[in-house]
């Protein structure tokens, strides 16, 4: 063994109280393990009482905090909280503590690659504890590889992923007791609502959204696709017949601007109509059959 190797050892042992070095003699004197009994488990043993007695009293005060302001928390407003970063760490915290399911809207169409990287290690946990996970996400979701690759590597652990064609509002809800939503100003923020009515209110809804939505598919399954492009084509044809505008349109369905153009224009064509107006009366009187 080198110099160096026993004297990181003789220092390990010293820190212990196991063995001591003369500073005049550099002799070594070994000690019994009681002694360093003394020296460092004890005091460890010491902090480590007193920070349970801390983590016990603070449990304590916090529950009967809880205790006294139940009523009051149920009935108020929605607790903002306007940061991304703010928002994931709650997210992250809530599915932490998720004992058996989550219920998770995201509408929009195809996701971001970077949220769905920073989501897949959290769901992966969530199925892996056994809590039951379920996903709405707009027909046009099924038309982007990374949002594919992703329900691909969910589904195989418990996830349920559907699909609607005008989608479902922005929402998570973990255990149906907390609910996190979208602010309508568009911001990156979001609201929290712990009032068993809301919470209640929009599971309910999430569940009739849920038993009319469809499986996501594999993008080989070509009837499965048919279908879908069917679905939006209809969602489309009865905005128009609303006389909602393009940039309405586009974002109900979830596609960008051009490709609501597109599909407009194809719908236009198909009915022989020459304008907006004239389509909108060639379609509430006679039902699209897709084109």
């Amino acid at each position: 063994m080198s110099t160096a190797a026993v004297q990181e050892a003789a220092d390990a042992l010293d820190d212990l109280g196991l063995l001591s070095k003369c500073p005049v003699t550099g002799i070594y004197t070994p000690y019994p393990v009681e002694h360093a009994r003394i020296k460092v488990l004890n005091p460890a043993q010491h902090s480590l009482n007193e920070s349970q007695s801390f983590l016990d009293q603070l449990r304590g005060e916090l529950d009967e905090l809880t205790m006294r302001t139940a009523d009051i928390q149920d009935d108020t407003s929605l607790e903002v909280v306007p940061g991304l970063g703010d928002v994931r760490k709650l997210i992250a915290g809530l599915a932490d503590g998720c004992r058996t399911e989550v219920l998770t809207s995201q509408p929009g169409g195809a996701r971001d690659e970077e949220v769905l990287s920073e989501s897949l290690e959290r769901t992966e946990r969530l199925l892996g504890r056994g809590v039951r996970m379920r996903t709405l996400y707009q027909h046009t979701a099924r038309f982007s590889p990374a949002t594919a690759s992703f329900v691909g590597r969910v589904t195989p652990l418990g996830a349920e992923v559907c699909t609607l064609a005008g989608g479902f509002p922005r929402c998570i809800i973990f255990d149906k007791e907390v609910a996190i939503i979208a602010l309508s100003d568009g911001s990156h923020g979001a609201a929290v609502s712990r009032n068993g009515h809301l919470v209640s209110f929009l599971s309910e809804a999430f569940e009739r959204a849920w038993s009319g939505a469809e499986k996501f598919a594999s993008e080989n399954d070509r009837p499965a696709r048919a279908a879908i492009t069917s679905d939006i084509q209809q969602t489309i044809v009865a905005l128009l017949i609303q006389g909602e505008s393009d940039n309405r349109i586009a974002h109900v369905v979830g596609i960008s601007l051009r490709n609501c153009q597109r599909h407009i224009a194809n719908i236009m064509k198909s009915i022989g109509a020459r304008n907006r107006l004239h389509a909108g009366y060639l379609l509430a009187k006679e039902p699209f059959t897709g084109g």
